[in-house]
């Protein structure tokens, strides 16, 4: 196994990784935890919490989490599991006053502090402001919203765009931002998929440089442009590049959903 990811390899000598890390799930959880656990991920867009009281939920590896925005407008990340018997507490989205879990009723403020537990008054010690749900540190950078589970790192405190920028895009975040990424795009809605397949597959097809396209999308085949694909290695992004109406219309809420889902 290599020890470090080397940006300065050109494509054309790039090696196809083993099989074994698309099928073996200590590999995976190695992901989990050097990866995705350890950084920014995006997770939704803004519109969907646009209102005050909105809410939506969704998973990062085998995290769960819920997203709002409270009363005041501030915008929260918690793990969606209730401090008592580790209830998944909400699920879906919408809008919510607060958040009660359906198995015990233990209820939460948008702001992640406990309101209300039934039947704990005779229990000795017990003290609300210290069962609130666990924070998870958020931040936003353009129409995107971002995560951070790592545990290291102080929940809830507040991060500068740009510190986010550059630990999320590298040294991307420029080709992004003059296309138009952080300013453009609007959310519609959202879809799921379940695909039998380890995340790195469903990345490999889309970052092959179009080379299925003629052949598996005939029908989308006709209306491209292929010898105007590349694929570009950046410090933490590999990016796959097309005119960019073709890549915001086809590909950029499927790639973006999925990847954290199946992460």
């Amino acid at each position: 196994m290599h020890d470090e990811f080397n940006p300065e390899i050109r494509i054309e000598e790039a090696e196809t990784p083993p099989s074994s890390w698309y099928t073996d799930p200590s590999f995976y959880n190695l992901e989990l935890n050097r990866v995705f656990y350890r950084g920014w991920q995006a997770v939704g867009f803004t519109e969907q919490i646009k209102n005050p009281h909105d809410f939506f939920t969704g998973r990062l590896g085998s995290v769960q989490f819920v997203i709002c925005r409270d009363a005041n407008g501030k915008v929260h990340a918690f793990h969606n599991v209730c401090r008592h018997h580790a209830s998944l507490l909400a699920s879906g989205s919408g809008q919510k006053s607060c958040f009660v879990c359906p198995y015990h009723g233990w209820t939460y403020g948008l702001d992640g502090k406990l309101l209300k537990a039934t039947r704990i008054s005779e229990i000795q010690n017990f003290k609300l402001d210290e069962f609130g749900l666990i924070p998870v540190q958020v931040a936003i950078w353009g129409p995107f919203i971002l995560i951070n589970i790592d545990k290291g790192i102080e929940p809830q405190q507040q991060v500068h765009n740009k510190i986010v920028e550059n630990e999320w895009l590298g040294t991307c975040s420029e080709l992004l931002t003059t296309n138009g990424i952080d300013t453009s795009l609007s959310f519609v809605c959202r879809r799921e998929y379940t695909i039998d397949c380890n995340w790195k597959v469903f990345c490999d097809n889309y970052l092959d440089g179009g080379y299925h396209v003629p052949y598996a999308h005939t029908g989308l085949a006709s209306g491209l442009k292929l010898e105007s694909y590349s694929t570009t290695v950046c410090l933490l992004l590999i990016l796959f590049l097309m005119p960019l109406y073709l890549f915001l219309r086809h590909y950029m809420y499927a790639f973006l959903r999925l990847y954290h889902q199946y992460a």
